[in-house]
């Protein structure tokens, strides 16, 4: 079985148990361009493939092939015959951030962060195509736990992540690309902002 996942977080964090704190916050966040969101019930969710690989021979050891006569052109019984892999797609809640600093990874539960920075820098050289090296930036953030200390990191990569949460108008799904700070406070407290910058610094 081959699996694909544009993730570089999955160990151990697709589906993991989370703690009911998803319930209880709500989470405020603002975008690269500009736009602000209060979220209840916010949680990172990631989105997967899995491709399945055909199992070799197609007859169970010591069991007996049927007698079948067929004819036709090679190319067609080639086709008949060959059995293509099958996809399945799937997503679960991401419990933990990995932020690496000079090549040594942090996990961080997410119920034990108070606030997330994220910056980026835009990818020098890119070999994507001009159309696309325009949003090619690698991404670096620093995170305030609830304890009060701080752990930064020069790289994160939250693959194919989406913050999702609830508003008055329905469900949000922010791609964690597109997100500049995220704050999470209980339910019950007011509303607050103080004490954080706005996006838009390209360094930690």
């Amino acid at each position: 079985m081959r699996v694909i996942v544009g993730l570089a977080i999955l160990a151990g964090l697709v589906n993991a148990a989370l703690p009911a704190v998803a319930q209880e916050v709500t989470a405020e966040v603002r975008t690269w361009d500009g736009q602000s969101w209060r979220l209840t019930q916010p949680r990172f969710e990631v989105f997967y493939t899995i491709i399945v690989k055909p199992e070799e021979g197609g007859v169970p050891q010591g069991a007996k092939a049927p007698d079948v006569s067929m004819t036709g052109s090679i190319q067609g019984l080639n086709t008949l015959f060959r059995e293509e892999p099958r996809t399945k797609r799937g997503h679960g809640q991401v419990a933990l951030v990995i932020l690496s600093r000079k090549g040594v990874e942090t996990e961080i539960p997410l119920a034990s962060i108070r606030s997330l920075q994220f910056f980026r820098q835009p990818v020098e050289e890119s070999a994507l195509r001009p159309y696309l090296a325009v949003t090619h930036f690698r991404h670096s953030a620093a995170a305030v736990l609830l304890d009060g200390s701080r752990v930064e990191g020069d790289y994160v990569n939250l693959g194919t992540a989406v913050l999702r949460g609830m508003t008055p108008q329905g469900r949000v799904d922010i791609p964690w690309q597109e997100i500049g700070d995220i704050h999470f406070e209980p339910a019950e407290s007011p509303k607050t902002s103080e004490g954080r910058g706005a996006p838009g610094s390209e360094k930690p």
